[in-house]
């Protein structure tokens, strides 16, 4: 990597301001104005569209995950395996198999309320859009590729892969591409007015987004291997999003995420798997306690896609990976 963009990467910047990263953040309440980043005013539209054109009705789930722990465990510690399996990705795995029993949470949907028309446009590649904490401090969802078709050793380098781009990638870079297809989507789509107006929104004023300087851009353009960062192509929507919201907070409490992002119909979020004692009765009839491992899950979809009935057969395939764990052996 050239010297000249490389201080301007995500990678070095966790290296130089490791002790900055790693520190604890202190809050004080203060007056005080902060502008909005790129990444705010990436996410910022979908969000507040999305908001305002999706009704999400949701499901939560406190699954007893005792019987699945206990394979992730042999396969986690498995060391024949070139990566080792985080639970995150294991999970991935499991959701991916699931979603594969109701193929309408991996769809696009395009709705007009105009005149109540529209399409769903089922998606044979599972595209799962994983929201993450990035090395600056800043969250954005970055795209696994084709994640229904890759077994687990598979998806535990996919995910390695996209943590070795990300280091590599000065991010501001691949949200400037993200914004101009964008912004070339409302233009194709008659907003002409709103693309330039965001446009130059980014660009002038106090709102302006600082950027490198034009020097290291166009060298980071030039010398800078695709195949070694990110780009506009892995971050967005995707066909799913699928949030481990367990590895940012540890308690209790049943998982929550945010809007369901158009043109997607679904999110999934799982929150820290937990040691819980249940009481139960034996054979015999008697009162008995033993520790279950709990994990809570939620799903949150796209009304207009139907209701309840359509989430059915995910639960259904939930349920039965759950209580049959043979199959998770072979992933």
């Amino acid at each position: 990597m050239a010297e000249g963009y490389k201080e301007y990467t995500l990678g070095y910047q966790r290296e130089k301001r490791k002790d900055e990263f790693n520190r604890k953040k202190e809050y004080e309440l203060k007056d005080h104005t902060e502008g909005l980043d790129f990444i705010r005013k990436a996410t910022g539209y979908s969000l507040t569209i999305s908001q305002q054109t999706i009704p999400v009705a949701g499901f939560v789930r406190e699954a007893d995950i005792t019987k699945l722990w206990e394979v992730y465990t042999k396969i986690h510690e498995d060391s024949s395996r070139p990566i080792k399996i985080s639970f995150n990705t294991f999970m991935l795995r499991f959701f991916t198999e699931c979603v594969k029993s109701a193929p309408i949470l991996n769809a696009h949907m395009k709705y007009k309320p105009q005149n109540s028309t529209g399409y769903i446009d089922y998606k044979e590649s599972i595209e799962v859009s994983m929201p993450t904490i990035l090395p600056d401090g800043r969250m954005l969802p970055l795209l696994l590729h084709d994640a229904g078709n890759k077994n687990l050793d598979e998806l535990a380098f996919a995910v390695s892969e996209i943590e070795r781009k990300l280091n590599n990638t000065i991010f501001d870079e691949a949200l400037y591409d993200v914004a101009v297809k964008r912004m070339l989507d409302l233009a194709k789509h008659g907003k002409i007015i709103q693309a330039i107006s965001t446009g130059l929104a980014s660009l002038i004023g106090k709102n302006k987004v600082e950027f490198a300087p034009r020097k290291i851009r166009k060298q980071y353009r030039k010398e800078s291997d695709p195949n070694d960062i990110l780009g506009a192509e892995d971050i967005g929507e995707g066909t799913i999003c699928i949030s481990d919201l367990g590895s940012i907070y540890s308690g209790k409490g049943f998982a929550t995420t945010s809007p369901v992002l158009q043109p997607t119909t679904t999110v999934i979020a799982f929150g820290r798997a937990r040691d819980e004692e249940k009481v139960y009765k034996d054979e015999n009839g008697n009162i008995q306690l033993k520790t279950i491992k709990f994990l809570p899950i939620t799903i949150l979809f796209d009304h207009k896609i139907g209701g309840f009935p359509d989430i059915v057969p995910f639960l259904n395939k939930l349920d039965e990976l759950l209580e049959d764990t043979d199959e998770m052996m072979s992933w």
